[in-house]
């Protein structure tokens, strides 16, 4: 039984609404209609409900409100929680805000952790492991084991398998399951093999394969050969990007894989659909009627986990205590007006990157010359004056800024809740399988910890 948020009784309507608000002027602008490094360019933080700003305003530390909003989504919200320095203002908070935060929460499928199995993992297992891994694992192999017992199944395919912690500990813990590791990483699988090794697991018991996982009916082949006329479980264990989808096309079409265990994870590696991939994302006929379209932004936010970010000291209000990541941003925004205001192009098709020092953070001239450098853009006629005269301009924005990026990364849950419904309608309007989303990992330790999971009754 799919879990949905409590104020819902069917996925349809819960789905409907969970694409009207990603749809919503507001959401879109944070997600992707104006990207933070652009907030100085387009005015983002004038685009936002001026009652909202207003309030926000008011503090003597952004670092503040940062928390506030971020408990904002929290599940047990208590609201001004992190506002006690500033109860007067806390009272005046806008009714519009609390009601938008109280939305997100109520829209965001359920993280906490769901009942099940569980192992303890003998020391032989976890010596390369490391806790947030061990907890994983613990939950996924006693899960996948629960499921092979009772729909008969001694066949089991890891898809993504990296270094073979999860299938390695299948192989070891289960003597009646056979076990097939594919990762298109010849690196990976090298890893897993000496993993498998020192366990001395034998080659007929694990086998391992080096392919990369695109949807091809090659490999398709290649796992109907290996079962053999055995019925398989197919799993993935934080299957990055578009490697869940394909899993569940391969769930959907090879006859001989009867249960799927997926969890999702690096969701800004999901490509879109688009006519040079026209199996893109969304995959289901549910969001691509309803066109539903997630931005690189959006789908990078799907990422994040804020509820689980060390909170700050907020009894330290002087400069040195101040976030070095809202410095990074504040610079990076300052950069990207600085080369709008001189024509300069350097990202067409995408942002560009670099590797930020934290040395490069002394100062925006040190920070826009590294960049400069790094990124090939001919500095000349550029003074260090007229970088100070950018950097004193627009210093007064890091707070403007870093709300920005929060408000974006509030929206993670909602995100990546999207692309779970999309998963489960592709599954689910096919004949003949049942399927169930839920929380398999705390969330604490592990945030992406949603696993789709279906079944097939014929």
């Amino acid at each position: 039984m799919l879990d949905l948020p409590n104020s819902y009784k069917s996925p349809e309507e819960y789905t409907a609404d969970l694409c009207d608000f990603i749809d919503t002027p507001l959401v879109s602008q944070i997600t992707g209609g104006i990207h933070v490094n652009d907030a100085l360019i387009r005015d983002a933080w004038e685009r936002l409900p001026e009652e909202w700003t207003s309030w926000w305003s008011q503090f003597h530390d952004h670092r503040q409100v940062q928390q506030d909003l971020i408990d904002g989504i929290g599940d047990r919200f208590e609201q001004g929680s992190e506002l006690r320095t500033e109860p007067a203002l806390a009272e005046r908070r806008p009714q519009s805000l609390a009601s938008w935060l109280t939305r997100i929460r109520s829209l965001a499928l359920p993280r906490n952790q769901r009942q099940g199995p569980e192992l303890t993992l003998p020391e032989v297992l976890t010596a390369r492991m490391n806790t947030k891994k061990i907890a994983e694992v613990s939950k996924a192999a006693a899960y996948i084991h629960a499921v092979c017992q009772r729909r008969g199944i001694a066949h089991v395919i890891d898809v993504g398998s990296g270094q073979g912690y999860l299938s390695s500990s299948l192989a070891y813990l289960f003597p009646d399951l056979k076990l097939l590791a594919i990762d298109g990483s010849q690196a990976q699988v090298d890893g897993a093999q000496s993993f498998a090794a020192s366990l001395e697991i034998p080659g007929d018991k694990l086998e391992h394969m080096v392919h990369w996982i695109d949807g091809s009916p090659t490999l398709a082949a290649k796992m109907t050969d290996w079962a053999n006329g055995q019925k398989c479980m197919l799993v993935g264990l934080h299957a990055c990007g578009n490697l869940s989808e394909h899993m569940l096309r391969y769930f959907a079409t090879v006859s001989c894989i009867d249960s799927l265990a997926a969890i999702g994870c690096c969701y800004n590696h999901i490509v879109p659909a688009s006519p040079s991939c026209p199996e893109g994302f969304p995959i289901s006929s549910v969001l691509r009627n309803k066109n539903v379209a997630l931005s690189p932004t959006a789908l990078m936010t799907a990422c994040q986990a804020p509820s689980n970010w060390e909170k700050p000291n907020l009894e330290k209000a002087d400069e040195k205590a101040m976030s070095v990541f809202s410095k990074r941003r504040l610079y990076r925004a300052i950069l990207e007006k600085l080369f709008f205001d001189k024509d300069i192009r350097i990202h067409e098709g995408g942002r560009a990157a670099w590797g930020i020092r934290k040395g490069d953070l002394a100062s925006f001239p040190k920070f826009a010359n590294r960049a400069m450098g790094c990124l090939g853009v001919d500095s000349e006629g550029i003074t260090i004056e007229e970088l100070m005269m950018y950097e004193k301009r627009y210093k007064s924005c890091e707070g403007k800024i870093a709300i920005l990026w929060t408000l974006s990364v509030l929206c993670c849950k909602v995100v990546e809740s999207v692309i779970a419904m999309d998963r489960y309608w592709f599954l689910a309007n096919q004949e003949g399988i049942e399927v169930d989303i839920f929380p398999i990992f705390d969330f604490k330790v592990s945030p992406r910890n949603l696993i789709i999971v279906a079944e097939k009754n014929v």
